[in-house]
Order: structure tokens, then sequence, then C-alpha cells
């Protein structure tokens, strides 16, 4: 999901510095001829010192993704700018700079922007950054129940005390409240009531970034749309499709099958060497929580489609029973980003053949 530009397209190169008080400036010329300054953070400054001194000249501004956010990029686009917006670790790095601050960070952006060597990440628009908003709101919170589930989990454990018997689903209420009731010394059930307040907050939160979010889907057809075409996809649900969505962001800029697998760190990682090809496990760089959404989403896929589970079943005793399941689901989990490229692509829904 990278975006380029041709520099020979451009007469002037801005490297940027960008934090919530300043702005450190590096511009450079087609001769690598330039200047490096700072001002205050405020884009309508930027953009006037640089109509001012080069009304003519054709600009291409660069800075990272950070707290900022995408204030000086959207103003920016509105001045008919161009702007990239730099992944951190997609700017080559020095092996043997020792002296590190912002104006030489803005000087470092400018050169290489100038060579051509960056790749901007691509910017959602003001729906699809919503969207995230509210995914990243819920899987903070989701993976906070996680933790205070294990927190209980282990204080139960170190005290010896056995957990209540499961009825029906994981911590459903019935067990909650069982827990409420579970013999122990003053000490430990005053931490344990304490961590069963926290787990019972969580949850009402949960839900409520859950209705939040159906109630934003409901209001944008387009996403709405998307979201349907992915929950045709056997194993993917709502949450599943909505945070791989909200991570996307608009379908139609989508380049390539293989670009989704790769966001995800779902593609092989490979040393090859002339003609001899290596390939090795998945890379895991990109978006961690879609690649375990994804893996979740392949468990029941295999479940409900019959080419998926024969998928699954050739590549697992291929590789035998102790890492074959392993590696079977995460070919299976990237598969499914070929299905979910195709039908976001052609918005349609998945028909399971």
């Amino acid at each position: 999901m990278r975006l380029t530009f041709n520099p020979l397209e451009f007469d002037m190169f801005i490297g940027l510095d960008v934090d919530s008080k300043s702005y450190a400036i590096t511009f450079l010329d087609q001769e690598a001829k330039g200047h490096s300054l700072k001002i205050p953070a405020q884009p309508q400054v930027l953009h006037g010192y640089f109509q001012k001194r080069f009304p003519q000249k054709r600009l291409l501004f660069a800075y990272e993704a950070g707290p900022t956010g995408y204030q000086l990029y959207d103003y920016l686009g509105k001045q008919n700018q161009k702007c990239m917006i730099l992944h951190p670790a997609g700017i080559p790095k020095s092996t043997q700079g020792r002296v590190k601050n912002n104006r030489l960070d803005s000087q470092k952006i400018a050169e290489q922007l100038k060579t051509g060597q960056l790749q901007g990440i691509r910017v959602p628009s003001p729906a699809y950054r919503q969207l995230r908003h509210l995914t990243d709101l819920r899987a903070q919170y989701s993976q906070r129940q996680i933790q205070i589930k294990q927190k209980i989990k282990s204080l139960l454990l170190f005290e010896n005390i056995s957990l209540p018997a499961l009825q029906g689903t994981a911590w459903n209420r019935p067990f909650r409240q069982a827990l409420t009731r579970v013999s122990v010394n003053e000490t430990v059930r005053f931490k344990l009531d304490l961590l069963l307040r926290d787990l019972e907050d969580t949850r009402i939160r949960v839900s409520t970034v859950l209705r939040q979010m159906r109630q934003f889907v409901g209001q944008e057809k387009q996403i709405q749309q998307s979201i349907d075409y992915l929950q045709s996809i056997p194993g993917f649900g709502f949450i599943v499709s909505t945070y791989l969505l909200a991570r996307v962001g608009d379908p139609s800029q989508l380049k390539d099958v293989r670009e989704l697998a790769a966001f995800c760190g779902l593609v092989p990682s490979e040393n090859s060497t002339g003609e001899n090809i290596s390939r090795g496990s998945i890379t895991r760089t990109g978006d961690a929580i879609s690649r375990s959404l994804l893996v979740q989403a392949a468990w029941i896929a295999i479940r409900k489609d019959t080419e998926l589970y024969q998928f699954y079943s050739r590549i697992r005793a291929k590789r035998g029973k102790q890492h074959g399941s392993q590696i079977a689901i995460v070919a299976v989990a990237r598969k499914l980003t070929q299905r979910a490229y195709r039908v976001l692509k052609d918005q349609r829904p998945y028909v399971i053949h």
C-alpha cells in the first residue's frame, strides 16, 4: 500500500520533521541546492512561506507518519500541493550516523525524496479514518479484557483456587457471578472483586463501541456495502470485516492481490540467490491485529468451506502433525486475503463453489 512520485516531475523537494510545536524544514532543488529552517507548526505558515518564495515551482512535500496525524497533509492537499506521508520503517537509515536531530531528519527526507528512494503510505479518506478510530478503540478494550481475564486466572492459580465450571460460553454471566462467590481470604477477595469490576466495565465499553461501529457503518453506504461483501466470505464476521476494511481504506486503491497479504504480514519471507529460491516463514510485518483476526477467521472458514478445508488438509499432511496445523492455517489465512481482495475490487459477494 505504497505511493511513489517521479522526482523529475518536481522542482523542489521539501523534507519535514513535524511535531506539535514546530516544523523542521529542509528544501532542495534539482541541483541539490537548498536550505534548512524551523517555523511554527502551522500548515498555513508553511504553505505561505513556499508560495511567497517559489510561486511557480512544482513542490513535493514529505514527512513521517506520527502523532500529529493528517492535518498538514489535508491542508496541503486543499492547496493542490503534493505531499507524501512516510512510514518511519520505510526510510533508509545510515549505519554510521551517530547524531540525530530534527534538522538532520528533515534533511535526510529531502535528500531521499529527491532521489526517488521514498514511498508514501496511502492516507485514508475521512470516513475510513473515523472507522479506524472505532475499530482501534474496540481492539484496545478487547485486549484489555484479555489481560484482566489472565490476571484473574493467575490470581486464582497462585492461591491454588480452582476456577468454577464453565457452562456454555466462556466467561459468560453465570461464570462471572460464580467468581464473586469463590471462597477466598479478605485480601484476595478485595483484589478479585476489583478485577471483576474492571472486567465488567471493559465488557460494557466493548459493547458500546460495537454499537457505535454498527451505527457508523449503517450511515456510510460505500463502507456498508464493502463490509457486506467481506462478510460473504466464510469466516468473516462483522468484526473481522470492519477491522480489515478500516486498515485497508478505500478498496478502489488496492493495486494487486498480493498487496493485502503483505499488509497483514502473511507473505513468506525470501532469501534467494541467482536461481536458488529459498522461502521461509511469513514476514510478520504489517498489522498484527489484522493477521490475528484472519487466522481466527481461517479456523472458522475451514469448517464451512470444503475447498479451504481440503487446501488446509493437504498442507498439514505435507508438513507433519507437529507444526503442520499452524503452517496450514496461516496458508488458509493468506488465501482469505486473496478472496477479500477479489470481493472488494469487484464489489460483489463471494460464492462458495
